[in-house]
């Protein structure tokens, strides 16, 4: 029921106020049309009139039935025009047809009729059409209504047309001044939503752009740090073989092993004589580990301590150690610091230790055969 009052009050028109007003003529059809055939269906029960205004009646039927759909179409002020006019043309008659009764103040309604379903200009040709149908009546009708002077007869039905039409008059100026007020604030919030709809178009446009930049650097930044990240592998690699390199241990005969040193020896890579040295020990079964220290050029209590700890350890893998190469200023800062090695043999050069190491070995194997 609602989804059919809805369609049937759907105007086709752009204007708002005058969907309105069109809504409005097809409430006020639709009650005229119910009132006709109300007086159609009693005609039926009053034989003495039904000639004189089924005729009426029924023609008033099909005007309204017309209206509502040129309303439909979109002809919202004839549709109007069409409902006033058939009010004053049946007052008017009325009046014609009753001289002895006041029909004529009904000459009021077509203004109530204009103000709620016509332009605020319409509303004006209605209020001067309707004046000159009273002064018509008034002057051309003898006798006027109830007999009265055309002036007791103006006076009371003037005043309460005039009445009504500045009710009126009022009453639609308020509406089209409100309308157009709505309109303006309507056509400002419609600027303000387009505005809103560009700024978030720009808003999305900057937003994805910048999420696309943002993508782009974090990708480049992934990448950097994926390159960063070989990088640093590779440069502990090469340090790792910078290391093993720094501390070569060097096979110099069949149980003989000698780890040159150059530079300074810091507490890294003191771990790194001991472990390369305690490796070499083990894998070869050497007898002889030599120290070279010709290239170092201090030697403090920290490096004296470790080479101490390796000389301890190498002698618990069976081996013994041999310091070669002592500077004259690395000796006197050894002997002024106090520090003394476990060492059992000390010799100038490596040349010289090699020698006499080698010549106990043979010496040593010879009395083994013995």
């Amino acid at each position: 029921m609602f989804n059919s009052i809805r369609t049937l009050l759907n105007v086709r028109h752009p204007d708002e106020e005058v969907q309105q007003r069109g809504r409005n003529i097809i409430i006020i059809a639709l009650g005229l049309l119910g009132i006709n055939l109300v007086v159609v269906i009693s005609l039926l029960f009053n034989l003495s009139q039904f000639t004189r205004l089924f005729a009426t009646s029924v023609g008033s039927v099909i005007l309204y039935i017309f209206v509502i759909f040129i309303i439909f179409r979109g002809f919202v002020e004839l549709a109007g025009w069409l409902i006033v006019i058939l009010s004053l043309v049946g007052t008017i008659t009325a009046t014609l047809a009753n001289p002895d009764r006041l029909v004529a103040i009904f000459l009021s309604v077509p203004l109530v009729l204009a103000a709620t379903i016509l332009s605020l200009r319409s509303l004006i040709l209605t209020f001067l059409l309707t004046a000159c149908c009273l002064a018509g009546i008034a002057f051309f009708l003898e006798p006027t209504p109830l007999n009265l002077t055309t002036r007791d007869f103006l006076i009371p039905v003037g005043v309460l047309c005039g009445f009504l039409g500045v009710i009126s008059f009022v009453q639609s100026a308020g509406n089209e001044a409100l309308h157009r007020r709505l309109q303006a604030a309507l056509q400002q919030a419609k600027q303000t939503a387009d505005q809103l709809r560009l700024l978030n178009n720009e808003l999305d446009r900057r937003v994805d752009a910048q999420t696309e930049a943002l993508q782009e650097v974090l990708s480049e930044l992934e990448e950097r740090t994926q390159q960063q990240d070989r990088l640093l592998a590779e440069v502990i690699a090469q340090r790792d073989v910078i290391r093993n390199l720094s501390v070569p241990v060097l096979p110099a005969g069949t149980d003989l092993l000698a780890i040159p040193l150059v530079g300074t020896i810091d507490q890294e890579r003191l771990a790194t004589i001991q472990q390369q040295a305690l490796t070499a020990v083990e894998q070869r079964r050497a007898r002889w580990l030599i120290l070279d220290v010709t290239g170092v050029p201090f030697i403090d209590t920290g490096v004296a301590g470790g080479l101490i700890q390796l000389v301890q350890s190498v002698r618990l893998l069976g081996a013994d150690v041999v310091l070669v190469g002592v500077r004259p200023e690395v000796a006197q800062t050894m002997v002024s610091l106090g520090i003394e090695l476990p060492v059992t043999q000390v010799y100038s050069d490596l040349a010289s230790a090699m020698e006499d190491l080698h010549h106990r070995t043979n010496h040593s194997r010879q009395n083994n055969r013995r």
